[in-house]
């Protein structure tokens, strides 16, 4: 481990319980577990240039920004499962179809959330807030093309795991 690293693994030991109420003033007490079991890996792979001079304040910037994701993944997998409420009105659908089309949204929902960052962020962009490719690439700092590569990727990912 680089000295970062492991200078900010002992201060995330020394400080777990602080970090705890810390993130629990944001996510639910398993969601905050989880995410100091991240910031512990997520820690020690930091390398070691340049050298971080406020280790405290890295650590809980990493810690806000951690559950900062964790808790807009949490929301759009809720937004995903009203959606998938929506179902119970539709007519003509009996109560076992309409839950096995509730169980397939929630599948393709943790697909989609289980996607590499760049890759789902593309992919949501692009097809629930219906982003251009050339918006994504400006927000996202990358070229339309990889945009429009991580967009396929995504797509076909979901296509193979849940379309035999």
């Amino acid at each position: 481990m680089s000295p970062n690293a492991v200078a900010l693994v002992e201060l995330l030991i020394r400080e777990r319980n602080a970090l705890f109420r810390f993130l629990g003033r944001y996510l639910d007490p398993a969601s905050s577990e989880d995410t100091l079991q991240n910031m512990y890996l997520k820690a020690s792979a930091v390398p070691g240039d340049p050298p971080i001079e406020d280790t405290r304040g890295y650590l809980y910037r990493m810690a806000y920004h951690h559950a900062l994701n964790r808790s807009q993944a949490e929301g759009r997998e809720r937004r995903l499962l009203a959606d998938a409420a929506v179902l119970d009105e539709l007519p003509g659908l009996d109560g076992e179809q309409v839950g096995i089309a509730q169980a397939q949204l929630r599948e393709i929902a943790q697909t989609i959330l289980g996607l590499p960052e760049p890759v789902r962020r593309a992919f949501v962009l692009n097809r629930y807030l219906g982003l251009s490719e050339r918006e994504i690439a400006a927000r996202m700092g990358i070229s339309k093309s990889l945009v429009a590569r991580h967009v396929l990727r995504a797509a076909r990912i979901i296509q193979h795991r849940h379309c035999p």
